[in-house]
């Protein structure tokens, strides 16, 4: 789905669009009934961008008697220098800001974030954030304060195409020996010894992916031939998260996304480069550098089966209650969604087993409300926070677009809050992964440089085959390979153990 961006020449251009849109802090529609302006800043796709003015901003302005303007910031860290802008300008007008993980600490560090106590109170906050998860909560909280209310949350999940696994579960031990003798030249020894195939992908791991991939790209599907399983290739902060995700499955840890160099990330792109050499990738992802929306395409042509993607992703896939949200699948009920696969070494040991054992992990990630120090009025700021987050609204927005529930009381009654089976099925799954283990990457001031840098390795590995020699996995190449960048990544991070 293609998201509109408010696109300016330069940020003080932005930033005049912002005072314009409000004039003042205070106009009036008449000399006798006063209007207090606001700005919004915003970022999302063009049908929840629509919704969540007509739906609810619509709603607090005629509740609250205030006039709410909305700009819509191009990337994350734009926020910062808007927000240096319009105070070093002595103009408050930006009220609440729809804030990224990643400058969530950077907005805070740099002094331009409300600590949220300090406009209504720390027993009326703590009595107002216990509505919302612990886990959405906690990362608005720096250095024990909080400063956000919670947008949204959001978690890979394995989504699949169910025929496509059961048929998959059935029938691969017809590739059992070709697979068998094609792993010995990557590992030493074929699959894990006793091993199969699991009924329930809950169960699986990276041999399970690796086995029903196989299977898959050498089945003859009405002539679509080659590999069914697929991640985002593009070299943006989605490719980023796939990477985190895989890492985290291996056992290993936000922290070594500042190193890029652990044995974790080794082991990402050693599997990286066997499902490539083995065709189990959708051949296209590599080639296309594919984001979301390709995956979406894919699984509406029949290419791929299955990948790992975000609640509002499935709702896509599968067709949502919002008209833009017609689906993909020829089979809706054909979703499947499990959590993650844990992640082993494709190394084995002399007993046949894998040498290193992570998790059914995932990335956390998602958005928060944020309350700068521009605010013309940092209690009416709180309000609409609160009020954007209430039940009804964002349950509605849950409904509508897939977000995941931050609130409890949505959380802790999803079969009976939501109608469809499907959609209670998403955020169950949802819920059951951020139990199982799910965390936030690591928070730095020079994320974005350090996320570049990782995307840049990854291309140099795998994308660009250098993860072999002579036809074999050779992990010796691949942390040659990526010592450059990791030195880069550490400079910039300034981790050095």
């Amino acid at each position: 789905m293609r998201r509109r961006f408010f696109r300016v020449a330069a940020l003080g251009a932005l930033l005049s669009l912002v005072l314009s849109a409000c004039g003042s802090p205070q106009t009036s529609q008449n000399q006798n009934q006063p209007t207090k302006e606001m700005t919004v800043l915003i970022r999302m796709m063009d049908a929840q961008d629509k919704f969540f003015r007509e739906e609810i901003l619509k709603k607090f302005e005629k509740e609250y008697g205030v006039k709410l303007n909305v700009v819509v910031f191009d990337k994350d860290e734009d926020v910062m220098a808007m927000v240096k802008l319009e105070k070093d300008s002595g103009k408050n007008t930006i009220g609440l800001i729809k804030t990224a993980e990643t400058v969530v600490n950077p907005m805070v560090n740099a002094g331009y974030m409300i600590p949220l106590k300090d406009i209504v109170g720390e027993e009326q906050l703590n009595k107002d954030l216990a509505e919302y998860s612990e886990a959405s909560v906690a990362f608005g909280t720096i250095d024990g304060t909080v400063y956000y209310i919670p947008r949204k949350a959001e978690t890979n999940l394995m989504l699949y195409v169910k025929s496509k696994v059961a048929e998959a579960v059935a029938n691969w031990k017809q590739y059992e020996s070709e697979l068998n003798e094609a792993l010995k030249k990557y590992n030493g020894y074929g699959l894990p010894k006793g091993y199969t195939l699991e009924e329930d992908p809950n169960q699986w791991d990276w041999y399970d992916l690796l086995v029903a991939g196989y299977y898959w790209a050498n089945t003859d599907y009405g002539g679509i031939k080659g590999g069914k399983i697929a991640h985002r290739t593009r070299k943006y902060e989605g490719t980023t998260s796939e990477i985190f995700t895989k890492l985290l499955q291996v056992g290993g840890k936000p922290e070594d996304m500042l190193k890029g160099d652990t044995q974790a990330l080794v082991d990402v792109f050693a599997w990286e480069g066997l499902f490539q050499e083995l065709g189990v990738y959708n051949e296209r992802m590599l080639k296309e550098a594919w984001t979301g929306g390709s995956i979406y395409t894919a699984f509406g042509e029949g290419q791929v089966f299955l990948a790992f993607m975000h609640q509002i992703d499935a709702f896509f896939i599968h067709g949502g209650t919002h008209p833009t949200m017609t689906g993909y699948l020829a089979n809706p009920d054909d979703m499947g969604l499990a959590i993650m696969p844990e992640g082993v070494s494709l190394e084995l040991d002399d007993n046949g087993q894998p040498v290193r054992r992570g998790g059914h992990y995932s990335n956390l990630s998602g958005w928060w409300w944020g309350i700068p120090v521009t605010s013309p009025d940092p209690k009416l700021s709180y309000e609409l926070a609160r009020f954007i987050t209430n039940y009804e609204n964002h349950l509605a927005e849950s409904k509508t677009f897939g977000m995941m529930p931050i609130r409890n009381d949505v959380l802790e009654q999803v079969n009976s809050v939501f109608d469809e089976p499907w959609m209670q099925e998403v955020f169950n799954v949802s819920r059951r992964q951020i139990e199982t283990g799910a965390w936030y990457k690591p928070i730095h001031a020079n994320w974005a440089q350090i996320s570049a840098e990782i995307l840049e390795m990854y291309y140099d590995v795998c994308i660009n085959g250098n993860y072999k020699t002579d036809g074999k996995i050779d992990y010796d190449k691949i942390r040659a390979t990526m010592k450059p960048h990791a030195e880069k990544i550490r400079s910039i991070s300034g981790v050095t153990d």
